[in-house]
């Protein structure tokens, strides 16, 4: 999809002296999808690190696209979000054309960076759920390949504005 942000994540970690491993799979438009081919790849302790693009409205007047991360297997908690961000007045998704304006992805293969691989996304916001993982994978850019690494390397080029927690694990339906 977007090769030139591939490309980046990829020079990024270089930079940093960051191991990760690639993996090509079929097409997954979604966490459960990626979740389910990465097991089959033999990697399934590398949880999903789901980015949302979102836009926030805040007080005052001033909106900005963030780059929201969480584990795949939560969801957005709005109530912890709004809790967390005070001056937060609302907040939507971004639509698909305002995904492929701002970071040349389609839904799905949204990577979790801000600023460091998008200059048009403002900040990185990640849930300090993802801390409960020793390893994240995401589909970088690309609908048909992960990326797999350690989260405190994550983290580290990542470089997020905040951590903290605004996510609340899926519940499983029996």
């Amino acid at each position: 999809m977007n090769e030139a942000a591939f490309a980046k994540i990829s020079a990024l970690f270089k930079s940093l002296s960051i191991s990760y491993l690639t993996c090509a799979h079929e097409v997954c438009r979604t966490s459960e999808e990626s979740a389910r081919v990465r097991k089959a790849a033999g990697m399934p302790d590398a949880i999903g690190a789901k980015a949302l693009l979102c836009k926030l409205d805040w007080r005052g007047g001033t909106s900005e696209f963030i780059t929201l991360v969480l584990p795949g297997t939560h969801t957005l908690d709005k109530t912890k979000l709004k809790t967390a961000l005070p001056a937060l007045k609302q907040f939507r998704f971004a639509t698909p054309e305002e995904l492929m304006s701002l970071a040349g992805v389609v839904p799905g293969c949204m990577p979790p960076f801000g600023k460091h691989i998008f200059p048009d996304i403002g900040k990185l916001f990640v849930s300090s759920q993802i801390q409960n993982f020793e390893r994240v994978a995401f589909n970088a850019a690309k609908l048909d390949t992960s990326i797999i690494l350690l989260t405190t390397d994550y983290l580290r080029a990542a470089t997020p504005d905040m951590v903290f927690d605004y996510s609340s694990p899926k519940l499983e339906l029996e």
